[in-house]
């Protein structure tokens, strides 16, 4: 059933006072929250710990449906609505290629937004002013995922904060480009900077302090969370952000050559391609199906490069998103959290180790297969070049040994660097160099229960591999991946992680409430890299780490990481 459909059903229902839905055995009324489109109808649900009650509002739009004509268009402003919206289920997920199923999932009207509310104003359960707001944005590589995956069922069990989490188009519908006014790019960053803006203009109606907004994510999200901080049309719509397993360093989230994959997208549904007008027009009248589906063309092998279509740089028009390689922009000036993991890498190397057949075909493939895997083959064009980095690369992660169940580890070390450690650390240390504003920065290394790469690992439980990226997200959100609270030992880290987040949150600094002291990031990028350890046993120690994700390895190697900007000759523009 379509958004628009239930929006029918519950307005008919509520004009009839009929009770559509039930949403506990008790018979109190639905909340209602008005917002700039029209009225909202929530209902109750609960935190995950205490049972606290929460309002939720889910699958609110913040802009209208990018279909038909709005295909590969910014986002467009939301109609208002007649009667009242069922704010009660939520919008469908963005359309995307799902990295675990390799199926299409999702719709294309898909941009809605979920917000949850301890407390609502008019009930004037709000003495101490508005609340804290945190906005949550998915990961899923730019190509899979939704909002409604992430919950705040363990953060607002004791604190009081206006959580909300976001939708934002995916994969070739969002990140498709032709480099010039027809399709700029970064459709899907865009999106979020919609949703930020419906919420300076209205979460107060829910009870948030829109002065006072912290964006977080992981993984795509983390790096989008720092494309905002380098965004001029993100400037002013948070006041802190906090980055999981991923930043705009990352070489998976800047896309190398979009205008020749848009191209190649287009030919393999039957556009033209000579002028970007007419290979929009074709794209328009294709099955989103279709297009989301033709992702598979840009995986050679598994899911790798697992972000094809991403974030690029816009080289053209005055409301540009990405102005300039991320490195050459500057910053907000804001307090920041990033993260990784111990063993971030897991992601994607679970679905790799566990199975001994497909270690034997990196071994046996290895100059073919890992400029794919480390996401390098369209930076560097020269194949003896790419075989002679292929060759480095072997040798200092597994120096005489081949790829095989004894060195998983190693496979995992070197995905861990290339794809996360290495570049989250750059980046927190390039952002502390160029802000006043301090930067925090912490390892979670606790393997609970439950691990994002259960998911992934086709051998099951992957208790044996390690700290998976996104294992530190699941204490604080609950994820579709794990419930850590069903375990003695995991449910004690639970308010340590809550801790951490809301004081930040608060107040920009991350506070344990014990006598640890959580140093900034250094000034200097030369300095080792400050942070807190979260430990197996549950402890926060500080470290200083000397070569995070053996980042002199990696500057040795000429892996230049930038977009192809330049358009190719066989693609020409016009003027709109």
């Amino acid at each position: 059933m379509t958004r628009q459909t239930w929006f029918i059903v519950a307005y008919v229902c509520l004009t009839s006072a009929a009770i559509c839905c039930s949403l506990t055995s008790s018979s109190a009324p639905l909340p209602r929250v008005r917002v700039e489109s029209g009225e909202l109808s929530g209902s109750i649900d609960h935190t995950a710990v205490t049972g606290r009650p929460l309002y939720a509002f889910l699958g609110i739009p913040y802009a209208s449906p990018p279909v038909y004509k709005n295909r590969f268009k910014e986002p467009q402003p939301v109609k208002p609505w007649v009667g009242v919206w069922n704010a009660t289920i939520p919008g469908s997920h963005c359309i995307g290629l799902d990295h675990a199923k390799f199926k299409v999932v999702g719709s294309e009207d898909c941009l809605y937004l979920n917000v949850y509310t301890p407390k609502l104003p008019q009930e004037g359960l709000i003495p101490g002013g508005l609340m804290n707001v945190i906005v949550y944005i998915h990961g899923g590589a730019f190509q899979f995922g939704a909002g409604i995956g992430y919950g705040p069922h363990y953060l607002l069990d004791s604190e009081d904060f206006v959580y909300v989490s976001i939708n934002y188009r995916l994969g070739p519908l969002g990140f498709a480009s032709t480099g010039d006014d027809v399709l700029p790019g970064n459709n899907g960053l865009k999106d979020q900077v919609a949703a930020l803006k419906w919420i300076q203009r209205n979460i107060a109606a829910f009870g948030g302090n829109p002065g006072s907004v912290t964006i977080a994510g992981m993984s795509a999200g983390g790096a989008s969370v720092h494309y905002h901080v380098l965004s001029p049309m993100s400037q002013g719509l948070f006041n802190r952000g906090i980055a999981e397993s991923g930043s705009a360093f990352c070489n998976w989230a800047i896309t190398e050559n979009t205008i020749q994959k848009t191209k190649e997208l287009a030919e393999s549904l039957g556009c033209p391609t000579y002028y970007s007008k007419d290979t929009i027009k074709c794209l328009r009248s294709r099955p989103a199906l279709a297009i989301a589906n033709s992702l598979k063309n840009f995986l050679p092998w598994k899911y790798n490069p697992f972000s094809p279509f991403g974030p690029t740089v816009e080289t053209i028009g005055t409301d540009r998103f990405l102005t300039d390689l991320p490195e050459n922009l500057p910053a907000q000036d804001i307090p920041l959290l990033l993260s990784f993991t111990q063993e971030d890498g897991l992601y994607p190397a679970a679905e790799l180790i566990s199975q001994e057949e497909t270690l034997v075909e990196m071994e046996s493939k290895w100059n073919e297969i890992l400029p794919f895997v480390l996401d390098y083959n369209n930076t560097i064009s020269d194949e003896s070049l790419r075989l002679e980095i292929a060759q480095k690369i072997k040798t200092f992660y597994f120096g005489n040994n081949t790829v095989s169940t004894k060195t998983k580890n190693e496979v995992v070390e070197m995905l861990s660097d290339r794809l996360f450690k290495e570049p989250v650390a750059r980046a927190a240390k390039h952002l502390a160099s160029i802000n006043t504003s301090p930067v925090y920065f912490y390892e979670f290394g606790y393997r609970g229960k439950y691990s994002l790469s259960d998911k992934y690992s086709k051998t099951g439980p992957s208790q044996e591999f390690g700290v998976s990226h996104g294992d530190d997200t699941m204490y604080v959100i609950k994820t579709e991946y794990g419930d850590p609270h069903d375990n003695v030992e995991d449910a004690k880290l639970i308010p340590i992680m809550v801790k951490i987040w809301s004081s930040f949150a608060k107040t920009g600094v991350p506070d344990v409430g014990n006598s640890t002291v959580w140093s900034p990031v250094s000034k200097n990028p030369t300095d080792p890299l400050k942070l807190i350890k979260i430990t197996q046993n549950q402890t926060l120690e500080p470290q200083e780490y000397l070569n995070p994700g053996n980042h002199i390895f990696w500057s040795t190697l000429p892996l230049t990481e930038f977009p192809g900007v330049n358009l190719p000759e066989n693609i020409k523009h016009t003027e709109l």
